[in-house]
């Protein structure tokens, strides 16, 4: 039979390294930050921890704080490798600071949305970091009016005074049409969802603004796909592209989602891309690595984005006051080959 393991307390840290346990407890709970405990003692202290594998009591630490050190994270679909990304780094950043994050899928959906910011709710989440979807500006009106800590994140609402973190999806998207225009592209379509978000709309206004500047805009190249008919939408505006724009030399993905399955279905065409079609997307993927040509991609920087968001949450939680602007625009930067 197995002996039960002895659970490791606080007082069993401090009998080890020769401390009083609220010197431990200063250190573990992080709340040492003024520095009351030596830089060299909350090192020690946080060895020794972990070689004793303590595992801290959530509950009581809830129960003393007012917190529960918990932060639900919604994003719009998590097997999308950019939001699998930007969890990686959301998550890497909030457990340094001592918060455990609940990762919830909303699949673009307003409905699904409300029901997990209810349920994350329930229970007692501190605060939000969420990715909104079209149509879900209600829901977060009641968490602004209820004064929960919250950040939108690659996405925003431009009514709301709310932390926003996202690039600038305008310039993003000028620069890598001008990028297809300097290779001497001429008919330049946009692949690009079918939808009122405010990063979509940046990103086809500034694929359309190099192009008028250049005298190329072609308001019919423009195509628009559904998310929820996604395969089949851009399979028909590539196929029909094809067909009825034989001059058409360059393509805009405005996802990377879009990208995959565009590219897909211009190699079944046998599009020689690069070649009788220039392509640039919204970030990498790891496909490209595969292809025996380069596919230029403008790159985001995900784990900046997701570092800030983490930064600007545990901010509102802890009641620091920033006088900045709400919404936070990176840098997207376009990487050529």
């Amino acid at each position: 039979m197995m002996e039960n393991m002895k659970k490791v307390s606080i007082k069993d840290i401090a009998q080890v390294v020769g401390v009083s346990t609220a010197t431990v407890s200063l250190v573990l709970t992080g709340k040492n930050k003024n520095g009351r405990v030596s830089k060299e003692m909350s090192e020690k202290i946080k060895n020794v921890a972990h070689e004793m594998n303590y595992q801290p009591n959530r509950l009581a630490m809830s129960l003393q704080s007012g917190r529960s050190q918990t932060i639900g994270l919604l994003v719009a679909d998590i097997s999308n490798p950019f939001f699998g990304t930007l969890a990686f780094y959301i998550q890497d950043e909030m457990e340094k600071a001592g918060y455990a994050v609940i990762i919830m899928n909303t699949d673009e959906s307003d409905v699904q949305m409300d029901r997990m910011i209810s349920l994350l709710k329930s229970r007692q989440v501190d605060g939000f970091i969420i990715v909104p979807t079209e149509f879900g500006e209600s829901s977060i009106v009641q968490l602004v009016n209820h004064h929960v800590p919250l950040v939108l994140i690659d996405r925003y609402y431009p009514s709301l005074q709310v932390d926003s973190v996202l690039i600038d999806n305008y310039q993003a998207a000028y620069e890598a049409t001008r990028y297809l225009i300097d290779i001497h592209c001429k008919k330049i379509a946009l692949l690009i969802y079918d939808n009122r978000q405010p990063h979509m709309f940046e990103r086809e206004r500034g694929y359309a603004n190099a192009l008028k500047e250049a005298g190329l805009y072609d308001e019919g190249l423009v195509k628009k796909v559904r998310y929820k008919f996604m395969n089949e939408d851009i399979m028909g505006a590539i196929t029909w592209l094809s067909q009825k724009r034989k001059d058409m030399d360059g393509i805009l993905f405005a996802t990377n989602t879009i990208a995959m399955t565009g590219i897909k279905q211009m190699l079944h065409l046998n599009f020689r891309i690069g070649e009788d079609v220039s392509v640039v997307c919204f970030d990498k993927s790891d496909a490209f690595d595969f292809m025996p040509f380069f596919i230029p991609y403008i790159h985001q920087p995900i784990a900046d984005m997701g570092r800030l968001a983490s930064q600007l949450l545990i901010k509102q939680i802890e009641n620091i006051k920033v006088d900045e602007e709400p919404v936070h625009k990176l840098i997207a930067g376009l990487v050529k080959g």
